[in-house]
């Protein structure tokens, strides 16, 4: 008598399986026409990608060459500078977009990187490009100028380009009706906190929740029922359960994506070490040191004194009209939690009454953040100018000095005022490894929306991923975030 088979990988034995398991592998790995329609899709997305790419650097580089040319007295030869640039632009090109592959810029739209990795790309570009024309002294680049001035433009251009045609696209997904559903797996508070995020990322990601359920048992009935695209766990499951969910979405075709946790965002890769059983991760301090902390630091030292001086007009526009309309001083000490746990007093443009302190405890029953955070949409101590001044941030200016002063930094985690700090749990204070800054993710990212526990992790995930391309990313964004409402806190 033969001994029974094993069971299979579901822990079943031949006997419980025939051939509609046989049919659904078929059918798993059978070429659908969605599929196809998909591929075609992704093929024009890159296309016009690429397409944008080759017109915003040619365009770039070609009026590169006419200022050369007017720099020099020279008349301006258009049909000689084509020729020129025409014989060394697919060089150019040819690296521009190997660089920019690397850098995941021709990903779906819901996963590709946005400003930093698209500057940081061109920068690498320009470099290369230097570099090989002095190696080969090619009297094509005779004004060096050309490479800070293509790397401005090019900048400015292509990501204008690339911006102006994921709004097309969203708009017209929102227009026809194209969008990815979502289905959030997790206990409510944490489910709460991703739906947030998801709507807040909808006009740029095409994302939606259809529903929420409370665990992985529910899963394989809410996938039939609701047809999601992504799956999220909100909270990262025990192996056993993150396996039975992949195992369930995976038969669905439906991506799975889990919200990570701290320790997560700060895993820097598994290292195998000889004669263990196991990978292990390096975990690092959520800081930055070394050579990263003194360009961070010369590059808010630049930027605090360039914006200081050009925004002077408004700041003290703005200082005049709180000195005429409200009693009090016009500068506002806020005593905040900064660098090693260290209190410093962050300046401000007064924008409440001179009580304002005090007569929190009052209005705290109406706070409508969640966690250590205080905030009140329509708060009462707020003065008419300071309704003003707070919708633009502009209340916000004069911590450009506490840059200069050592004390902030331009973009990082955001200071919290005492009252916040002390309701702390421990795991959060390690956000103070670094200078506290003016704007960060939380800013940009729909703070309002958002569970104070995944702004914490908006940080690490922050300092564990910086550079100076995510920074000047980050500024860039502030102003539309200003705009949209979500200002400093």
């Amino acid at each position: 008598m033969d001994p029974p088979s094993p069971p299979d990988l579901r822990g079943r034995t031949p006997s419980q399986t025939g051939p509609a398991d046989v049919q659904d592998l078929r059918a798993e790995t059978r070429f659908s026409t969605h599929s196809l329609r998909h591929l075609i899709g992704r093929a024009l997305e890159v296309l016009v990608l690429l397409s944008i790419d080759v017109t915003g650097i040619a365009a770039s580089i070609y009026s590169g060459l006419v200022l050369r040319e007017a720099l020099n007295d020279r008349v301006v030869d258009w049909r000689l500078l084509w020729a020129a640039e025409r014989d060394w632009l697919p060089f150019v090109l040819l690296v521009a977009v190997l660089i920019f592959a690397r850098n995941g810029l021709y990903r779906p739209r819901e996963t590709r990187p946005g400003g930093a990795q698209l500057v940081s790309g061109l920068f690498v570009l320009v470099i290369v490009v230097a570099v090989f024309s002095i190696a080969t002294n090619n009297e094509r680049f005779s004004t060096y100028l050309i490479f800070p001035y293509s790397f401005i433009t090019t900048a400015v251009v292509v990501p204008f380009l690339r911006g102006g045609f994921s709004w097309l696209v969203n708009a017209t997904a929102r227009l026809i009706g194209v969008e990815r559903r979502v289905l959030v797996v997790g206990e409510s508070e944490a489910a709460r906190s991703v739906e947030a995020a998801l709507r807040e990322a909808a006009p740029g990601a095409g994302l939606r929740t259809i529903a929420h359920v409370a665990g992985v048992e529910h899963l394989a009935d809410a996938i039939a029922e609701q047809q999601p695209h992504d799956v999220v766990l909100a909270r990262p499951p025990d192996d056993e359960t993150l396996l039975r969910a992949l195992e369930l979405c995976r038969a669905a075709h439906v991506r799975l994506r889990v919200v990570p946790t701290a320790a997560g965002l700060l895993a820097h890769h598994a290292d195998y070490v000889p004669g263990l059983a196991v990978p292990l991760f390096d975990i690092v301090p959520p800081t930055i040191l070394g050579i990263d902390w003194v360009v961070k630091r010369a590059f808010d030292l630049l930027i605090s004194a360039g914006l200081l001086l050009a925004l002077s007009p408004i700041i003290l526009v703005s200082m005049l009209m709180i000195r005429l309309t409200s009693p009090g001083p016009i500068l506002f000490r806020d005593e905040r939690v900064g660098l090693g746990e260290q209190s410093f007093a962050m300046l401000k443009l007064r924008s409440m009454v001179t009580n304002a302190a005090q007569a929190q405890a009052e209005l705290e029953e109406l706070n409508e953040a969640d966690g250590a955070l205080f905030k009140i949409r329509n708060d009462p101590r707020i003065t008419p100018v300071g309704r003003v001044i707070r919708r633009f941030s502009i209340d916000e200016l004069p911590q450009f000095w506490n840059v200069l002063r050592g004390e902030m930094s331009i973009v990082g985690p955001r200071p919290l005022p005492m009252r916040d700090y002390a309701l702390l749990e421990p795991w959060h204070r390690r956000r103070y490894s670094v200078l506290p800054g003016i704007t960060g993710l939380w800013q940009v990212s729909g703070r309002s929306n958002l569970g104070f526990d995944a702004l914490v992790r908006l940080d690490f995930f922050y300092l564990e991923s910086w550079s100076i391309w995510m920074d000047i990313a980050i500024i860039a964004r502030t102003p539309l975030a200003i705009l949209r409402g979500r200002g400093a806190y």
